[in-house]
């Protein structure tokens, strides 16, 4: 294990019961209307659901866009994923119009886990899908288009890495930018590779030190090289916390067939929930994109 990786771990593994504590109970959320909607796009229409909070004063709110990993928005019972409904309710508990955006099923895709050579690209349909759903909470009445945020887990997270480099959003020109963005365990080899790579957003990214499907030290190693220069970004690592250690439900497990590059024969890697790292991250969340809420 490299030294920085291991000093984040052991400041991390200090302070876990004090930002724990902070995090707050999942079962406290606030009501929320949710609904499907369908999102117009320039080659594809995005399907999707918004969920918008119910408690409050009537006024512009921040939103923010959910981007799915690898396996699609939706579990194999059709009904959204576990972890995708949890985060899309609590940020409505949080006052946010949340909005998940589906970029398999357009495409006649579902979970595309197990596949080496995949369809639908992080830094190319996903960018373009991005930019689709900022427009069109942009567009609604209830939304602040100065306030509005992105997120994603895995696939959709190695999609954040390519929204927020720059000029790959045709938004640009329409003066509409995401204001910050959240990263967990994306990939993040191909940014540190990437002779142009910067991000032109406050860029937080969430990992865990126990990932053997998309190592944390690479996105480490991208935060140690690029905020020295000043550019906004930081990576915290969870100890023992493999991929996917957000998910409300399930603990640890083998995944034995989906495509691992890193893997023995290229398949297989552990997913499921580590608590408190789920609930240190929750707290990171909050905290991160609170501050760009409270600087208006």
């Amino acid at each position: 294990m490299s030294r920085p990786l291991a000093r984040r771990i052991a400041t991390l593994a200090a302070a876990s019961l004090m930002v724990a504590a902070t995090a707050g109970c999942a079962s406290s959320r606030a009501m929320h209307q949710e609904q499907p909607v369908d999102i117009p796009g320039p080659t594809v229409r995005l399907p999707g659901v918004v969920f918008t909070p119910t408690a409050g004063p009537e006024r512009r709110r921040p939103a923010i866009v959910l981007m799915h990993g690898c396996s699609g928005m939706r579990d194999r019972s059709g009904a959204l994923a576990a972890r995708h409904r949890d985060w899309a309710e609590r940020f409505a508990s949080w006052g946010y119009v949340a909005l998940l955006v589906d970029s398999f099923t357009p495409r006649g895709t579902g979970s595309i886990c197990n596949l080496a050579v995949r369809p639908v690209h992080p830094w190319v349909e996903r960018v373009s899908d991005a930019a689709q759903a900022l427009r069109y909470l942009a567009g609604r009445a209830d939304v602040d288009r100065d306030r509005i945020f992105l997120l994603g887990w895995s696939h959709g997270g190695s999609t954040v890495t390519g929204v927020v480099r720059p000029g790959v959003l045709d938004t640009d020109k329409e003066g509409l930018r995401f204001r910050a963005a959240v990263a967990f365990y994306p990939g993040c080899t191909r940014p540190l590779k990437a002779r142009a790579w910067t991000s032109t957003m406050p860029l937080l990214i969430l990992h865990g030190a126990a990932d053997d499907w998309t190592p944390a030290q690479p996105c480490v190693d991208l935060a140690d090289r690029f905020a020295p220069r000043g550019v906004p970004i930081r990576t915290i690592v969870y100890p023992d916390a493999h991929h996917g250690f957000d998910t409300p439900v399930g603990e640890v497990r083998l995944l034995p067939d989906v495509w691992n590059p890193l893997a023995p024969n290229q398949r297989g890697a552990h997913v499921g929930r580590n608590e408190p790292a789920r609930q240190q991250s929750i707290a990171a969340t909050r905290a991160f994109f609170g501050q760009f809420i409270k600087s208006r």
